[in-house]
């Protein structure tokens, strides 16, 4: 897996962090239906699915990291449902020409095959929920763009605080419930042992407001997800003759990552067919990473003090040692060992550590002028392409009249983000009422920019 990590940010140009959370998505899809992570309590483990959060800027090939992550994955996802979809159509030219009696016995006899989906990007927590109940054993809410997630319809919404808490419940212990009208196509039931994962890939300004939520945070939503966000490398991507000729395809480390990720996908699930429920076997620690899991989780405790450095990060820090387990686990798996040794709690435990570190140092720099927010949620705003072409050049009253709310509520609050763009150079204005985007500068993160000047 680092071999992978480091040849995908090599042949993308992207940060290394962007990359290894891509590959532990992968490896989490692949892991989930086959191993189960050690509980302290259970002797039934938990689920080892993970929930992944990284941010990362418009530009910074998140799309591409997670293509040649997932590669492997999405072939095999598509090639099911290419099948599925041949075989539906199959059944249905055959029952057109029936009618009646006949029609009816032969659709009895003859029932149309299971959705065999496991994958969705553009989706609500709605229909996913709904096909777990209708069956489904395991799936991956897997999409780069993970602002249409964490601030899209399903947490928007006035159900948002039951939304929250179904997918706390689908982390924690693979359970959907719900109970809706008789005439509601997504129906009502329960289903459980079931294994849900989220990799979500998101641009900072998109999910800003998100990560700020009191409810998402509080509610143990947020810290439940291994985070990072690294630095843009946007400038420092330079391209070679040499680089060019080298392909992401012939690269070995790669190939040995797909050809691993094609040997775990080939072994069973441990599903029940019968009733859809994910059993796996529990990959107990050895003596030796029992005993490092013991140090790091002390040692996250200690730091939850009034005076420690997680003391502002207690619903973060507090779920460590538990995403430290299935970690390891999913690690284990990926190396086809049947116990978690020291090296993959070592491992793990530091990938924990990092995202603990990345959730303080986010949490820190967030409490940024709110001008500096606005001025940037503006800049992404002009910068959408479903826009862009009529906001290349505009007259401020335009952005009063036609612009986002922030810049129609007074023409002041308007004038102070269009001055502060400008004074950032990422507008360009004569007169102080006509402004016209700058091209020259990359749509980078606002804030970053600002702070360097």
């Amino acid at each position: 897996m680092r071999d992978a990590v480091q040849a995908i940010a090599e042949h993308v140009q992207a940060p290394l962090a962007l990359a290894a959370q891509c590959v532990i998505g992968a490896a989490v899809y692949l892991a989930q239906a086959r191993v189960n992570a050690p509980h302290i309590n259970n002797p039934d483990g938990m689920p080892c699915s993970l929930f992944t959060l990284t941010l990362a800027d418009s530009g910074d090939r998140k799309s591409e990291c997670r293509r040649l992550a997932s590669k492997t994955i999405d072939e095999a996802e598509k090639k099911v449902r290419t099948d599925h979809k041949k075989a539906c159509e199959e059944m249905d030219s055959f029952a057109r020409g029936l009618k009646g009696k006949e029609l009816k016995q032969h659709l009895a006899d003859n029932p149309r095959p299971a959705d065999p989906r496991t994958q969705y990007t553009d989706a609500t927590f709605e229909p996913i929920a709904g096909a777990f109940i209708r069956g489904m054993s395991a799936a991956s809410w897997d999409t780069d763009e993970g602002g249409q997630v964490l601030g899209g319809a399903s947490l928007k919404a006035d159900t948002r605080a039951a939304t929250l808490g179904a997918l706390v419940k689908a982390f924690d212990t693979g359970s959907f419930e719900r109970t809706r009208s008789q005439g509601n196509e997504e129906g009502s039931g329960v289903a459980y042992h079931r294994r849900l994962s989220l990799n979500l890939l998101a641009q900072a300004v998109t999910v800003r407001d998100a990560l700020a939520d009191p409810l998402l945070r509080g509610q143990g939503f947020l810290p439940r997800y291994l985070f990072a966000s690294p630095a843009s490398i946007a400038g420092a991507r330079l391209l070679t003759a040499e680089q060019l000729d080298r392909k992401a395809y012939d690269d070995p480390r790669l190939q040995r990552y797909w050809a691993r990720c094609e040997d775990i996908a080939a072994t069973p699930q441990a599903i029940d067919h019968e009733t859809g429920e994910v059993k796996p076997p529990v990959l107990p620690l050895t003596d030796e990473a029992k005993q490092d899991w013991l140090e790091f989780y002390n040692e996250v405790e200690r730091e939850q003090s009034s005076l420690g450095k997680f003391s502002n990060l207690r619903p973060f820090a507090g779920r460590a040692g538990e995403l430290a387990r299935r970690v390891a686990a999913v690690f284990a798996c990926f190396e086809g060992k049947t116990e978690i040794d020291e090296e993959c709690m070592c491992r793990a435990t530091a990938i924990v550590r990092h995202s603990l570190s990345e959730w303080r140092r986010y949490t820190d720099s967030a409490v940024t002028d709110p001008l500096l927010q606005q001025a940037a949620a503006l800049m992404e705003w002009l910068r959408d392409p479903k826009r862009a072409d009529d906001w290349q050049e505009f007259h401020r009253d335009k952005l009063g009249k036609s612009g986002p709310p922030a810049t129609r509520k007074s023409a002041r609050e308007r004038d102070r983000l269009v001055a502060m763009l400008a004074a950032h150079h990422h507008l360009l204005t004569t007169d102080g009422k006509h402004y016209s985007i700058n091209l020259a500068v990359d749509a980078e993160d606002f804030e970053e920019a600002a702070e360097s000047q």
